[in-house]
């Protein structure tokens, strides 16, 4: 009897699992669009993460059972659902998903598209997953409008200047506030070691984990971040999983080489001698010089090789979501001793606890070791160095040990020998919990940190420092952000529609600061440990700074047309003065979305129409933490009759507050034929009031003659211009094609109590070439005007105040002489795929600006101590001689490369920012295989074409020396931006 039983609950088992297998069913199909059929389109049983792909045909198969459905998704497509029947064959048309769909991720939080009154910026993944990008910044080069970025130098990691829609201030900071997943980053530029240019503070953050990049450019975007928005807000999102989805994981693993752009064309050893026993010096006997030869640029360059690895594993399941992220690369530059290595990994987590609670956890932590080297305005510049450097002295004698070269320093012995390494260990992240309170209404408290530590050490040996030097920094920059916000969102009479965000955060900023100088070793062996020194001198700072910050927005539709929004932000911050520690920002905003309207029901062709428009109000906190504060100082300058003491840095100022920005804009948006053609245009008018500025006072106390004050104004206005236009959607073949412009012009309208120039303008100085004067640019050139080689005297001429030819200028002929800010700014971008091939070409431009070539006065002066250009060979020497140097008998000779326009030029620039070229292979192919869902092999190549003035031979004009608002445009031997060939390939499991 019993086993009867056993049999039976045998055959009950078998007769089960043979029918549950008779109800799997592989189901078929292909999916098209309106030009043909779609591969990659994701093909997912909803609410399982089985799924899979179409091929490059659209075809697609997969298992499955009556009554499940099918998920088809695509970027840019609709998605669609489909029930399985009786049918084992399931078509599917994709339509273009309309643009008013897209969600925009916005100040704490997304909303879509049509309903937004902001002028945002998205840069999605498509637009920066192929470029070789070593910090976030060179993400948002002309790729959205209205943002201007220049990378400082080629310099691994230095820090690049961003501007949003213009300079918004002329002494405090000009950077946008940077937000990563909600997370206000630290940015002070850690300076030192680098000839004036500091490590990127975003360097730390892996350009392979972010999955979109927002850009909020107007009042009614910024208001709500209040006291830190005048200068724009970037947001950051970085890459999560997807409910339901399986898990996917994604290798690319490439190598790189670089080279430089540019370098001046130098004379070489015997073309010098030559040259100086011409010009009078050693007699007129070239054999009176030394007899070495080294030809020191093409020593300091080199083809730098890097690889690049980064694993992604993403996925989720009905409650949880997963992102894990690695890294690792191992750069070098191509300026000798320059390198950057770093490894990095992120964890995004959440997970939906119940239908009420949610939380999660985003974890980026990142490790930089950076292998510095000077970059400009320094004597242990590779670069600056190679350029001044007489050819003549070689860097090792007849034995082959290393030589002093004097002034300028051994730059080969010193990248050989010393040590110039700055370390820094980042941690951020946060972790969130969300409450569903009601139907609509969310509770979110967020707890943020961003830990950034900086481990720098440099080590000088004897050959380059007599008695050997050494130097620790140990740099601590703490942040702590804690967020709550509450947010409802309903619907009512279906017609209105309403969401309300509103919140409370407070940070918290703690920055230390340790140096140790050493010197005075025994020996060289010695270097690397500081205690073995006679007794240094060792600084310790602390310093720091809180924020408190009220906010609400509100943001109403009716029908879908017609939007309202308004937001407010109360700010308190320990920066300032002790009157005004709290000030207020807003902003209101409305739209019509003209499409929705039932007049335009019959017009096919039109897609979205919108005109749009905001006022408001933000501010600029970029200070420093005790502006307001009166400071003193001790040391000898302080000291009287032989007593230690006191004198007064700076007076302190109860009254001082935040820059702010006053500004409108108005947008029209516009998507014609299917989304073909997308057109977005938006003018804006940004005033800033209250600059903070020196203000003189008399001179009556200690020396001090100028106090910190909120005086002066300054005014941007544009326009901003997106243009797309997808040219061809046909079977296997897509072009795509979009155009940004920024359109800005700066004016400084008023600087009370400035110094006043001879045309009775007010004007704060930045250089001893550029200045912030009333009426014109923040930077604007003010020079001498350089005419040029007489063809017929041979002398060198310049135009006088009055404009008049003049071979014996004053600092009294300085005009008005040009701008470091362009007049637009923007990018070009292709998209072209055709069957299993893509390429990707984009170029960014800027039209319109100056540059001064500060080094040319060194290069180009035939009576200094330094090598020349090889241009200083073209000597007047007849009548009618178009020459660029003056005759050797000229008065003007030794003093026609003084500061004037001779060092100024049209800094204007097209360039070939990005090329790549990919190749997928047949899915086939990648699943004969067995482990692999897909293979994508590629190329890539950097900077490789630039289309610029014949005047900068020589010269990369995307470079500038300074990062401060009121120093643009200028160069003294920055190091120019690298050329870079990239291959890689991205594997899918």
């Amino acid at each position: 009897m019993k086993c009867k039983f056993y049999n039976l609950c045998f055959f009950f088992v078998m007769f089960s699992s043979l029918l549950l297998h008779a109800q799997l069913r592989t189901i078929t199909g292909t999916v098209t669009d309106e030009s043909g059929p779609l591969p990659g389109v994701s093909v997912i049983i909803k609410g399982t993460t089985t799924g899979t792909e179409t091929d490059f045909d659209g075809k697609y198969s997969i298992k499955a059972t009556t009554g499940d459905i099918l998920v088809f998704s695509f970027v840019g497509m609709t998605s669609q659902e489909k029930t399985i029947g009786v049918s084992n064959t399931i078509n599917v048309v994709l339509t273009a998903d309309n643009i008013l769909n897209e969600v925009v991720v916005i100040a704490y939080g997304q909303q879509s598209r049509k309903k937004l009154v902001q002028s945002v910026s998205t840069i999605s993944n498509d637009n920066i997953k192929d470029i070789p990008a070593v910090s976030p910044q060179e993400l948002l080069q002309g790729q959205a409008s209205g943002v201007q970025v220049v990378n400082s130098s080629g310099i691994l990691g230095a820090s690049p200047v961003i501007k949003i829609r213009g300079v918004a201030s002329i002494s405090s900071g000009g950077r946008p506030l940077i937000v990563v997943d909600g997370i206000p980053l630290n940015d002070a530029v850690v300076t030192g070691g680098q000839g004036g240019q500091g490590l990127n503070p975003l360097s730390d953050i892996n350009p392979n984990d972010i999955e979109s990049i927002s850009v909020l450019k107007d009042a009614a975007a910024t208001a709500v971040y209040g006291s830190r928005g005048s200068n724009g807000v970037v947001l950051i999102s970085t890459k999560q999983g997807k409910k339901n989805e399986k898990t996917n994981i994604s290798l690319n693993i490439s190598t790189a080489w670089s080279e430089s752009t540019d370098t001046f064309d130098m004379m070489n050893a015997d073309e010098f001698r030559n040259y100086l026993a011409e010009v009078g010096f050693g007699g007129g006997d070239p054999n009176s010089f030394p007899q070495g030869s080294f030809d020191w640029v093409p020593n300091v360059i080199r083809t730098g090789f890097s690889q690049d690895l980064n694993l992604n594993v993403s996925g989720g399941g009905e409650k949880t979501t997963f992102f894990i992220g690695a890294t690792y690369k191992d750069q070098e530059g191509f300026i000798i001793g320059n390198n950057l290595s770093r490894i990095g990994v992120r964890l995004n987590v959440t997970h939906d606890a119940n239908d009420w609670l949610r939380f999660g956890v985003n974890l980026g932590v990142t490790e930089n070791k950076n292998d510095r080297v000077g970059s400009s305005n320094s004597t242990f510049a590779p670069l600056t160095t190679a350029f001044l450097q007489r050819p003549w002295v070689e860097p090792r004698d007849e034995n082959g040990n290393f030589t002093n070269t004097g002034f300028l320093a051994n730059v080969i012995a010193i990248e050989a020998l010393n040590i110039n390494d700055a370390n820094t260990f980042r941690v951020v992240g946060n972790i969130f919990s969300e409450l569903q309170l009601a139907k609509g209404l969310h509770f979110k408290s967020d707890f943020g940190i961003d830990r950034v530590t900086l481990d720098a050490f440099q080590r000088q040996f004897e050959i380059t420092a007599p008695g050997g030097f050494a130097q620790q920094v140990v740099n601590q920059q703490n942040k702590f952000v804690f967020t709550n916000t509450l947010n409802y969102t309903t619907t009512f009479a279906d017609k209105h529609d309403l969401n309300i965000v509103t919140g409370i955060s407070y940070e918290e900023v703690e920055r230390r600061n340790s140096i140790v100088n050493a010197t005075g070793f025994l020996s060289d062996a010695q270097i690397n440990t500081i205690s073995a020194s006679t007794p240094g001198v060792t600084n310790n700072a602390v310093t720091g700074n809180r924020l408190v910050g009220y906010f609400a927005r509100a943001n109403y539709s009716y029908s879908n047309t017609y939007i309202l929004e308004g937001s407010v932000r109360r700010d308190g911050s320990s920066r300032f003065g002790e009157n005004n520690k709290y000030g207020i920002f807003w902003a209101v905003g409305a739209a019509w979305l003209i499409s929705s309207e039932n007049f335009m029901k019959d017009i096919a062709w039109v897609d979205n129409l919108k005109i749009r428009a905001n006022y408001g109000e933000s501010g600029n906190d970029r200070i420093g933490n005790f502006a307001s504060l009166e400071n003193f100082g001790g040391g000898v300058a302080s000291n009287y009759n032989g007593a230690s003491g006191l004198r007064q840095l700076a007076a302190s100022n109860p009254n001082l507050q935040w820059e702010r920005s006053e500004s409108y804009d108005i947008g029209f948006e516009a998507a014609l034929f299917d989304n073909r053609i997308q057109l977005n245009v938006d003018y804006y008018n940004k005033k800033t009031t209250d600059l903070i500025l020196n203000v003189p006072i008399p001179q009556t106390n200690g020396g001090l003659n100028f106090i910190i004050d909120n005086v002066g104004e300054m005014e941007n206005r544009g326009w901003d211009i997106d243009l797309s236009v997808a040219f061809f959607r046909k079977n296997n073949f897509r072009w795509t094609s979009s155009l940004n412009l920024g359109i800005n012009q700066n004016e400084v309208l008023s600087l009370p109590g400035a110094n006043l120039d001879a045309q009775g303008r007010r004007f704060v100085a930045g250089s001893a070439s550029q200045r912030a004067i009333e009426g014109q640019s923040v930077n604007t050139f003010y020079l001498i005007r350089y005419k040029g080689v007489n063809p017929q005297t041979g002398d060198a001429e310049w135009l006088d105040i009055n404009g008049n030819p003049t071979t014996n200028p004053t600092s009294a002929d300085r005009v008005i002489a040009g701008d470091a800010n362009p007049d637009f700014v923007g990018g070009f971008r292709n998209t072209i795929k055709y069957k299993a091939f893509d390429l990707n070409f984009f170029f960014n431009f800027s039209v319109g600006n100056d540059l001064f070539i500060s080094g040319l006065r060194f290069t180009d002066n035939p009576a200094s101590s330094f090598n020349n250009r090889r241009i200083l060979l073209n000597v007047w020497r007849n009548p009618g001689d178009n020459a660029y140097v003056p005759s050797f008998n000229s008065p003007t000779f030794g003093s026609f490369s003084q500061r004037s326009t001779l060092q100024l030029r049209d800094g204007s620039y097209a360039r070939l920012k990005n090329i790549t070229l990919g190749y997928t292979l047949p899915k086939k192919f990648a699943e004969k295989l067995g482990f692999l869902k897909g293979i994508r092999l590629y190329a890539t190549a950097n900077n490789i074409i630039t289309i610029k003035g014949n005047d900068l031979n020589g010269i990369d004009p995307e470079v500038t020396s300074s990062l401060n608002n009121g120093l643009q445009g200028e160069t003294f031997f920055t190091p120019p931006q690298s050329k870079t060939y990239l291959v890689g390939a991205r594997l899918t499991f």
